[in-house]
């Protein structure tokens, strides 16, 4: 029996990534535990302001494939990359709104680790070479 080949462009491991991800935040936060509890849930409130909005982009963006859906694919990015700018100024709001004390260093400055992991996760987490 022959299988058939698949010879398309394959939909990225999202799944892996944010779970990638999610481990790194818990490992930020811990760090930052060292310096206050102030500062450690600071940091895991600043990753979750990036996490989240980048899990709804990628969800939102990766829902069709195809030739065939490309209207679709472009539209889905679109909708997905603003609802990401307004799920993160939401996020933003309500942490500075709703959340005292907070060490704004720490929130700022895990969101920014967490905007650098998200360039590199495709590397790291990947779990097979990347072809040049």
């Amino acid at each position: 029996m022959t299988t058939a080949q698949h010879s398309g462009i394959s939909r990225p491991p999202i799944g892996r990534w944010l779970l990638f991800q999610c481990v790194m935040l818990i490992l930020i936060g811990l760090a930052f535990l060292v310096k206050s509890p102030v500062a450690s849930y600071s940091a895991l409130l600043g990753g979750l302001i990036f996490l989240l909005p980048n899990a709804y982009f990628a969800f939102k963006a990766f829902r069709y494939a195809g030739a065939r859906a490309a209207r679709q694919i472009i539209s889905s990015f679109y909708q997905g990359e603003a609802g990401k700018l307004i799920l993160c100024a939401v996020l933003f709001t309500t942490v500075f709104i709703w959340i005292q004390p907070l060490d704004v260093a720490a929130l700022f400055l895990t969101f920014a680790i967490m905007l650098v992991i998200n360039w590199l996760t495709p590397l790291l987490a990947s779990g097979r070479p990347q072809r040049s």
